[in-house]
């Protein structure tokens, strides 16, 4: 694996491809930030101080919310421009997804946080003081979210599908029909995981399937939303797009523009270390653990303060801007270091990531 180590202060210049990006450190900080190269099999390290010690939340039209957990100091963060947008100070809570109605450029631009231990929302809007906190009915209450054609649209526990509105102070959130997320077509299997993803303005739902009640994945299907019969439709092939599946934000690229596998779902799981690739075509799943890091030591945290120990984003090209994604969080509540994880398994495509001894 090739590897440039920097000392810059902005990150490497935008490809086409997708780059994931970690922070890491010792001792309860996060003080480097490593970008690897998912086409090229590449990576660069460097010092970026506008991550450096903060919670990387998610990404939504190309800015970062970024969350200090000492200060509450809560921002938008542009990674190409390096502008910064100030939000309320907001004191860390679990979370399900966490996304921007718009892009921050529209003065109706709203944050929304969802939250994990009780059925409400946190959001406000680009230059409010303080958070609004909105109790959400049990229908209301959604836990994965994407924005597709300029309408945010939510996912409930059940399966069905919402719309939310921003409307002045409040947040209306309608059903959209009838129609629940589609149950695993193969015996035995139980659905446990849902990604919302929009692709050149289309809606797809992403069902991953585990084998009984083990944490193993048996099948992926894709489904796509026909709106004009509020009903989910099968897909068998992306076609040349790629979708990445990312914790309550989800994305899709060009896989001929971007140089990475074709009709695929790249995705981590759980608390595993590697990365795998689900290939629609022959069903297959294909995984890697670079972990390019001689030494990497996971920040020390207490669990009342933290739930993320580590924090992992793609950047991608689209049109002219960079689009920066959440792909990975969980809860880790010590330190752990490790060798380097070396040796690819049936992949091309590799991914720096968190690297944990076993």
């Amino acid at each position: 694996m090739a590897v440039t180590r920097s000392h810059i202060s902005l990150p490497p210049p935008p490809l086409s491809c997708p780059w994931l990006v970690f922070n890491h450190g010792e001792h309860g900080k996060y003080s480097t930030q490593t970008f690897f190269n998912t086409s090229q099999d590449t990576y660069v390290m460097g010092t970026i101080p506008e991550l450096c010690d903060k919670m990387i939340v998610t990404c939504s039209h190309g800015w970062l919310v970024l969350l200090d957990l000492e200060s509450d100091d809560c921002f938008l963060l542009n990674p190409v421009s390096m502008k910064k947008i100030m939000l309320p100070p907001l004191q860390y809570f679990p979370f399900f997804c966490c996304i921007l109605s718009s892009p921050p450029t529209d003065p109706n631009c709203a944050l929304i946080f969802v939250c994990r231990q009780k059925p409400s929302a946190m959001f406000c809007h680009l230059g409010d003081g303080e958070w609004t906190k909105q109790h959400l009915r049990s229908a209301e209450y959604f836990r994965s979210a994407t924005v597709c054609g300029g309408k945010i649209y939510g996912i409930t526990l059940d399966g069905t599908l919402l719309t939310v509105d921003d409307v002045g102070s409040n947040l209306v959130v309608t059903e959209l029909g009838s129609e629940k997320a589609p149950n695993p077509s193969i015996p035995e299997t139980s659905k446990l995981d849902e990604n919302l993803v929009d692709s050149c303005g289309e809606l797809f739902i992403v069902v991953k399937s585990y084998l009984g009640m083990t944490m193993k994945i048996r099948d992926i299907e894709v489904y796509k939303m026909d709106f004009s019969r509020l009903l989910w439709t099968k897909v068998d092939s992306l076609g040349d797009r790629t979708f990445f599946l990312c914790i309550g934000n989800s994305f899709s690229c060009s896989a001929a523009e971007s140089g990475i596998k074709h009709n695929s779902i790249y995705y981590l799981e759980g608390n595993d270390r590697d990365l795998f690739v689900f290939d629609l075509e022959n069903y297959s799943i294909s995984f890697s653990t670079p972990c390019p890091l001689q030494k990497y030591v996971l920040v020390e945290v207490q669990m009342a303060l933290i739930f993320g120990v580590r924090s992992a984003v793609l950047i991608s090209k689209t049109e002219a801007l960079v689009d920066v994604m959440l792909f990975y969080q969980a809860m880790r509540p010590s330190i752990h270091e490790c060798a380097d994880g070396s040796g690819n398994k049936e992949m091309v495509v590799a991914a720096a990531g968190y690297c944990e001894g076993r």
